[in-house]
């Protein structure tokens, strides 16, 4: 067991559950946006994946089943896709749903600072998720590849294959899960802020994009982690992110306009 490994660990997950929470008390003092926006983000990320996850779970097998004649690259692809799919389709009707008529029945402001306050809600909870396996990761690794024999393994190679690999980790391996978070909620700060502008603008064009948009980036950290490794992928993640933030800045001044005229 490697103490670095440990700590990197330790660090990447409360770094996953910090971050997020400071943004959100950032936008407060900045913007003067309450924490409820932030729970609400949260909450109804939760309440999309109540639906979302086990319908993925259900289907996934039999739909790569049923393409695998096709050839296993055919169907590898084909399940990205829908995986893609499935999430921007849930996550950004979800927002859609949520603006139009949760925060028109609450007479919540559909404002550019709710939004962005709503979209690190919603990202900022998957992160402590994330987190939340992180450090379950690391009591795995801990337990595993100590030196004291904590838990009797079965002589199976297959076992002892993914103990070797626990004990191959070194910090490197870890630290990428950290900066996959900080994209992913520029992401969904942007899809917040692009799902706003459908409603506030009644162009649907802009949830259609924001659909796909979010299915392309899902589809593709899902083929290339496989195929490429996890660098590439974070290396495309980072492509989105740096467009996301692009995208906010830009609609941020666009939204700041129409407010004022």
């Amino acid at each position: 067991m490697d103490p670095l490994v440990v700590a990197t660990f330790a660090i990447v997950a409360l770094l996953e559950i910090v971050i997020p929470l400071a943004l959100g008390y950032w936008i407060v003092r900045r913007f003067g946006v309450p924490w409820r926006i932030f729970l609400l983000g949260a909450l109804f990320f939760i309440a999309v994946q109540v639906v979302h996850a086990p319908l993925v779970i259900a289907t996934q097998n039999p739909l790569y089943l049923a393409l695998l004649p096709s050839g296993a690259t055919t169907a590898f692809v084909g399940l990205a896709l829908y995986l893609g799919l499935m999430a921007g389709l849930f996550e950004e009707v979800g927002r859609y749903l949520v603006y139009r008529y949760y925060f028109r029945r609450r007479e919540i402001a559909l404002t550019r600072e709710n939004a962005l306050q709503f979209g690190a809600g919603w990202g900022g909870i998957e992160s402590i998720f994330v987190a939340l396996l992180v450090l379950s990761s690391m009591a795995s690794y801990i337990v595993l590849t100590g030196d004291g024999g904590a838990i009797p393994l079965p002589d199976d190679p297959a076992v002892q294959a993914q103990v070797e690999a626990l004990r191959a980790l070194t910090p490197l391996d870890i630290l990428p899960g950290l900066a996959e978070r900080m994209m992913t909620i520029t992401l969904h700060i942007a899809w917040s802020l692009m799902v706003l502008a459908a409603v506030v603008y009644g162009r649907r064009s802009l949830l259609a994009l924001a659909v796909l948009w979010h299915a392309a980036v899902d589809a593709a950290a899902v083929y290339l982690v496989q195929i490429q490794g996890i660098l590439v992928t974070e290396g495309v993640v980072f492509i989105f992110a740096v467009l996301a933030l692009a995208y906010i800045l830009w609609e941020w001044r666009r939204m700041g306009v129409r407010a004022a005229a």
